[in-house]
């Protein structure tokens, strides 16, 4: 392709978000962007490649759905077997685990712990390598929708919630894991004169406790990905906390631009020769 501008494009159909990261033949990260996942999701995936007008796109600038030569598309998360005009595609699970390395470089065994909208997984690396993953897709507890539903009920904002759990004097349980209940409970509780900030700190406890009864941890290292985890910082420092009672040399990292791991995975993955 000499002479042509080698652009590669990873997007994660989520659950949620949409997001699109696009890498440069060396590997740089030109852009990142994401938006509401809505459908017809063909329709909007090709929204979130394409931008604004005038921003960088994979799509010829005559206003068709032709790729412009150099340009490669790969598609992970859920709705990635869904996006027909995709050069190729890989599980969540592999975009994940390649977004993290590529960022973070590890050479160790480690653990990524990611949370998206719709499930939670727990993937060990070794050697270089997927060694072993877990998914919690069974139901919404410890997951994004978990958050957010709880977050209704008690009419807090997303972006409230992480300094309000920091403002608890009370360490609370939520008994039960499913979100129908677990409303039920947090508007029991609110109507006994519970302060909202112990509220929220006893749903994050539940997340944790959720995430953590999907498999023993056994890494020294542990990486945290997802929007969910970003956005939720105090989430990070509660799993830290949970993982530093089995093992006091655990090392905890948020994972840079944790949201768009799966897409720039993706993108990574086009990377690679044929």
């Amino acid at each position: 392709m000499a002479g042509t501008e080698e652009i590669y494009w990873g997007v994660d159909c989520g659950s949620s978000q949409i997001k699109v990261v696009a890498l440069d033949r060396q590997g740089n990260i030109l852009l990142k962007r994401k938006k509401k996942t809505l459908f017809p999701l063909q329709d909007h995936v090709r929204q979130a490649l394409a931008g604004e007008s005038g921003d960088l796109s994979p799509f010829q600038n005559d206003g068709s759905h032709d790729i412009k030569e150099g340009h490669k598309i790969i598609a992970t998360g859920y709705g990635r077997k869904y996006i027909s005009f995709a050069h190729d595609a890989l599980t969540e699970i592999k975009a994940h685990f390649i977004g993290v390395q590529k960022q973070c470089g590890l050479k160790d065994a480690y653990s990524i712990i990611d949370i998206g909208g719709q499930d939670s997984k727990v993937i060990t690396a070794c050697n270089n390598k997927v060694d072993q993953f877990v998914i919690n897709r069974k139901c919404a507890a410890g997951t994004g929708a978990y958050i957010e539903e709880l977050g209704h009920r008690l009419e807090v904002p997303l972006e409230d919630m992480t300094e309000l759990a920091r403002g608890n004097d009370k360490e609370l349980s939520l008994n039960s894991f499913c979100t129908v209940f677990s409303g039920q409970e947090v508007i029991k509780t609110l109507m006994n004169g519970e302060r909202i900030e112990n509220i929220i700190y006893a749903l994050y406890s539940s997340v944790v406790k959720r995430v953590m009864e999907m498999t023993a941890i056994t890494t020294n290292v542990v990486v945290f990905s997802g929007g969910v985890l970003e956005y939720h910082p105090e989430l990070v420092t509660m799993f830290a906390r949970k993982l530093e009672e089995n093992n006091a040399n655990i090392t905890c990292i948020l994972s840079p631009n944790a949201q768009y791991c799966g897409a720039i995975g993706a993108a990574a993955y086009g990377l690679k020769p044929s």
